[in-house]
């Protein structure tokens, strides 16, 4: 297939507190609930939770951007693909000094608990801290 006869999608990825982010994409990866998924050009419908993780999209010039999605919910509908997120952070957007802080916090409470600790909250923190060094380029998807 041509580069030119490509068919793209629509990406608009909404979060509290920022404009949305638009894009013509050829394929979206996301993290869903049951597993990761990809959406190409002429997908299903398909509304689907999603879990705390990468968000993945290839452009038309065969470049990749990565997305920091804090859960939420993905609606793909007639080649475009909305994603709905509570934050959702670009690589220029993270912090990798705060994340990697954040996640020597998340195993240390999580080495050693207290009876007051919150493990499930401590497991999000953890995830969210891998998900951002993973996006930002400091941490391969192999070691998290």
């Amino acid at each position: 297939m041509a580069d030119q006869d490509r068919k793209t999608l629509a990406l608009e990825i909404c979060a509290l507190g920022r404009a949305p982010i638009r894009l013509d994409v050829t394929e979206v990866t996301a993290p869903g609930v049951m597993g990761i998924f990809v959406v190409l050009p002429g997908h299903a419908p398909l509304l689907s939770n999603l879990e705390i993780g990468p968000l993945t999209a290839v452009l038309p010039d065969g470049g990749k951007v990565s997305f920091a999605l804090n859960g939420g919910f993905a609606q793909v509908l007639e080649d475009h693909v909305l994603i709905l997120s509570k934050t959702v952070e670009s690589d220029s957007d993270i912090d990798v000094e705060r994340a990697e802080r954040a996640l020597q916090r998340a195993e240390e409470r999580l080495k050693k608990p207290s009876e007051s600790l919150d493990v499930a909250r401590a497991e999000a923190a953890l995830k969210r801290a891998l998900t951002r060094l993973t996006v930002s380029g400091k941490l391969s998807r192999s070691e998290g």
